[in-house]
């Protein structure tokens, strides 16, 4: 259950966030706001680069690891329309 993941430290994050890199069959889905996300999705977005879904905050917002740090974006953003 790789949902389940915790990580305890931001090591724990980048770590993560590079082995996702290092592996070639998984590609991150392209970033898009009007798009779900689930927990520990891998994503690419355009400015930040690659990172993975960190945390749900609601129905309209993610949390996201980045190299650079944690960004919060919006998702099904359609919804708010």
């Amino acid at each position: 259950m790789v949902n389940m993941m915790n990580f305890e430290t931001e090591e724990d994050k980048k770590s993560h966030l590079q082995s996702l890199k290092n592996i070639p069959s998984i590609n991150p889905r392209v970033y898009n706001q009007d798009d779900e996300y689930n927990r520990l999705d891998f994503i690419k977005h355009s400015t930040m680069g690659v990172g993975f879904v960190e945390e749900i905050i609601s129905d309209s917002e993610i949390k996201v690891f980045f190299a650079s740090g944690v960004t919060t974006l919006p998702q099904k953003k359609y919804l708010n329309n």
